[in-house]
């Protein structure tokens, strides 16, 4: 009997898990789960290598790669010129401690930068024997809060991929992603932050808040939108124009308000974090591409949804599911949306309509990265209780609650889109 196209899809999954908690290397998973895909599915060899070949040199995944460069680069650049320090110290001057434990991990969120938990972590050392403020709290916060924007900011890879993925504008899915975000503020509000005594202050008036340490996120942002706005035929030809145009523009005013030498450029450009960044979007791309081929001349996506027809399989299980045990599992936004948003797709069948694509992508995404924020494997997660040295449990245990409501509000958002659009 032969195996559905589905399962062997959900099995390269599982060996891409696995392979990731044994060898802590998302590169080598994927690539390992992609071509067991691709071979176990009936393409062969050659087949094989020309699908990789084909979208190692198409226009999309030159310009992704080039995107997610460019995000860690402009990260890198505002830490090495001091732009974050500034940002920092102008808000812990102005708000009170509880309102600062929330804050400033979130300012530090708006970057992309793998462990920024343990950059921000130290910013809240101000706050040592301030009545409430204990390791514990400013652990289950700052990991909390650091992540908040991370359901839309378009400076997340995860955001990136996932539209890339879905074939969504990324003002569409920010657009729609608010409402996790704004969520996601509330609850950790509720959960975490109200405990905290409110009624205690941090002055400082040698600082204050200034614009300056903010125009890099300005500037990507307003550019973006502007050549949506005003040249549309550019977004049309290739959709990632605008944000590269919004991040060079970025890099290139950073550059010249606050210069780095010859030198401070050259360890941001070669880097192994660049360079492991790169290699794990790139080989997202060709797990990718591997679903979206034609086997026989028949899409293997709808060979996937005729399968689940056949076989009575419920879709709403495995969009919660598969998403949530990636993010689970691998502790990396960008991992779960890698090995699990090509499945999603697939499993809305070929051609789906804009509002049912767009509800399902966004709430697949809240479930993934609930299981993100919930492994144990998370970066940010283990280094802010190593600083801290407080326990892993206790800080998943303290987030448990907010997560499964993201889940639950996630799904009740998805229906209400559905309806909406």
């Amino acid at each position: 009997m032969d195996v559905p196209i589905i399962l062997k899809l959900l099995l390269s999954l599982v060996c891409i898990i696995i392979i990731n908690r044994v060898s802590r290397n998302l590169f080598l998973s994927l690539f390992i789960g992609a071509i067991v895909f691709s071979l176990w599915s009936g393409q062969g060899v050659v087949r094989t290598a020309q699908i990789i070949a084909e979208r190692s040199v198409s226009a999309s995944n030159i310009s992704l790669l080039l995107i997610v460069a460019m995000v860690i680069v402009l990260s890198g650049q505002m830490a090495a010129t001091g732009m974050i320090e500034t940002m920092v110290l102008g808000i812990r001057s102005k708000l009170s401690s509880r309102n600062s434990l929330a804050v400033l991990p979130a300012v530090i969120g708006f970057l992309p930068m793998p462990g920024g938990a343990l950059f921000s972590a130290p910013l809240l050392d101000v706050f040592d024997g301030t009545e409430g403020i204990d390791q514990q709290s400013k652990t289950k916060i700052n990991y909390w809060f650091r992540h908040v924007w991370e359901y839309a900011w378009p400076l997340y890879p995860g955001v990136i991929l996932a539209c890339d993925i879905a074939g969504l504008d990324l003002w569409v899915f920010m657009t729609a992603s608010l409402f996790p975000v704004v969520l996601s503020v509330i609850l950790g509000y509720l959960f975490l932050l109200r405990p905290v005594p409110k009624d205690h202050h941090v002055k400082d008036a040698s600082h204050s808040i200034s614009i300056l340490p903010f125009i890099p996120i300005i500037t990507v942002t307003a550019v973006y939108a502007a050549v949506q706005i005003f040249l549309p035929g550019i977004s049309s030809s290739n959709r990632y124009l605008p944000m590269l145009f919004g991040l060079a523009t970025a890099i290139l005013t950073l550059q010249r308000i606050s210069p780095l030498n010859v030198s401070d450029w050259k360890q941001l450009i070669i880097s192994k974090k660049l360079f492991i960044s790169m290699l794990i979007i790139f080989m997202v791309q060709i797990y990718g591409a591997f679903i979206e081929a034609d086997l026989n001349g028949v899409p293997i996506a709808q060979i996937m949804t005729d399968e689940m027809r056949e076989l009575g399989i419920p879709m709403l299980p495995l969009i919660i599911i598969i998403p949530f045990v990636s993010g689970l599992t691998m502790g990396v936004s960008v991992g779960f949306v890698g090995a699990s948003l090509p499945v999603v797709t697939a499993l809305l069948g070929m051609d789906p309509s804009f509002s049912y694509l767009l509800a399902h992508v966004v709430f697949a995404y809240t479930c993934g990265f609930m299981g993100t924020l919930l492994s144990p494997l998370h970066v940010c997660l283990i280094v802010t209780c190593g600083y801290y040295k407080t326990q892993l449990y206790a800080a998943l245990a303290a987030i448990a609650a907010p997560a499964a409501i993201m889940i639950a509000a996630g799904y009740l958002y998805s229906r209400i889109l559905l309806v909406l659009l």
